[in-house]
């Protein structure tokens, strides 16, 4: 019992937290992607735009770029940073990303297994972090300059700042730091506004009759997203939520066509290629990068008509609600259409995404399916424990938000990543104790 009250031994911790990262920096170095775009993506041409001082600019359906907010600010500016200190779309300046991604991402293990140490003791500690360390689609994220793994490290962090302010553990600097946490984290990815208002409401419930902590939460998070809010709304004339693309991207996952992702299902030749595909390394790497040149946007359903309507609307957000009113009046045209998307995204998030080439790889599949199965099982063995620790609750709201926000709107392949990771939780209860059945009388 000391265990959940003591903190977790520094140079263990340490040690594992330098393990995850390690591995991390050797897959980054084999697979060598930052020779090639390493799926900078939008984040690149925002980034050039911010180097040259010309602001945060996009080219969405027009002619040349345009101030934005089509991206969460937080990763296009730290490839900004990239570029500035080691040269514009340099192998180098891409290195420096994922080497700072690499890092963040390993500062989320170790937060999982703060959590996991002061829930279940030493064991599961380190159940969950080798766990999260060795996991090939944990360790394959930073070679890829994505904002998933931002999403995933702040919501491990902020994970663990809020289990630890429910129980008795939190001051008021580290309720600070839990809403800097979460504030730093919508801005990477706005998405985690679920999950983490969802945990915000369950602690301000809990907590109640010490409200400060809880107030002091939201407020700090809500002066970090501020200024990019005003930003937007200044500067787009649209007082949106970080991001200003909620309207595409909703018609790219629900239009009556939709697959429930932003592309078409993978061409069965390619999926044949890649389907339990044996060997990892820069060779799979190759044939996935050709993959995804091969796939299909579900933008192919914008005709030329549409295109030009939308290159002749005067600004970013006019073309957004462009995307908003076709999506109302597609869906009010065929109700049933959003309900069979929706539960086909709802398989895709327990079973796999099969528009995204990278969901075909043995290495991805196997370890998966592992995963959720030691996952289950420790959420059936958690739910026959009367010790529990109180904040478990908590993992269900937390992966609850996830779910339901990615089964409404769109979902990919590595959307699911941080509910993989928070499925580490459970596992590691039951792997931790598996020594005590077995000696049980």
């Amino acid at each position: 019992m000391t265990d959940r009250v003591s903190p977790p031994p520094h140079s263990l911790l340490l040690g594992l937290v330098l393990l995850t990262l390690a591995v991390r920096l050797a897959a980054i170095l084999w697979l060598r992607t930052y020779l090639g775009d390493a799926g900078a993506y939008e984040h690149d041409p925002i980034a050039r735009s911010l180097v040259a001082g010309e602001g945060f600019r996009y080219a969405f359906f027009s002619d040349t770029p345009e101030l934005s907010g089509h991206q969460a600010p937080a990763v296009p500016m730290l490839l900004a940073v990239g570029y500035a200190l080691f040269g514009v779309a340099t192998p180098m300046a891409k290195l420096f990303v994922q080497v700072v991604l690499a890092g963040l991402v390993s500062l989320g293990a170790g937060a999982l297994g703060v959590v996991a140490w002061h829930w279940w003791g030493r064991r599961a500690m380190v159940a969950a972090m080798l766990c999260f360390a060795l996991y090939p689609a944990f360790v394959y994220m930073p070679t890829r300059i994505q904002a998933v793994n931002w999403a995933l490290a702040f919501l491990l962090l902020y994970f663990a700042g809020v289990v630890a302010l429910r129980e008795g553990r939190g001051t008021p600097r580290l309720a600070m730091l839990t809403g800097l946490v979460a504030g730093l984290g919508v801005l990477g990815e706005p998405i985690l506004a679920a999950p983490f208002g969802l945990c915000w409401l369950w602690l301000a419930w809990r907590e109640r009759a010490a409200w400060r902590l809880p107030a002091l939460v939201a407020g700090v998070a809500a002066l970090s997203v501020a200024p990019w809010l005003v930003r937007n709304a200044v500067v787009l004339g649209k007082a949106g939520f970080v991001k200003s693309s909620f309207w595409y991207v909703a018609w790219q996952g629900n239009h009556p066509g939709a697959t429930g992702t932003d592309k078409l299902a993978v061409a069965s030749d390619v999926s044949a290629a890649l389907a339990w595909r044996l060997a990892g390394g820069p060779e799979t790497e190759r044939l996935l990068d050709e993959a995804r040149r091969q796939a299909v946007s579900v933008d192919i359903a914008i005709t030329a008509a549409d295109s030009a309507a939308l290159r002749a609307l005067p600004d970013e957000k006019a073309r957004m609600g462009w995307f908003g009113d076709r999506l109302r009046r597609e869906l009010r045209g065929d109700p049933s259409s959003y309900l069979r998307v929706v539960s086909k995204r709802a398989a895709m998030l327990v079973w796999f995404d099969p528009t995204n080439p990278r969901s075909f790889v043995f290495a991805y599949r196997v370890p998966y399916l592992l995963l959720a199965m030691l996952g289950v099982f420790g959420l059936v063995a958690l739910a026959r424990d009367a010790t529990q620790p109180a904040g478990w609750a908590l993992w269900w709201y937390a992966v609850g938000g996830l779910l339901v926000v990615h089964s409404l709107v769109i979902t990919s392949a590595r959307f699911r990543l941080p509910i993989e990771a928070l499925l580490i939780l459970p596992t590691a209860f039951l792997l931790s104790r598996l020594r005590v059945w077995r000696t049980t009388p």
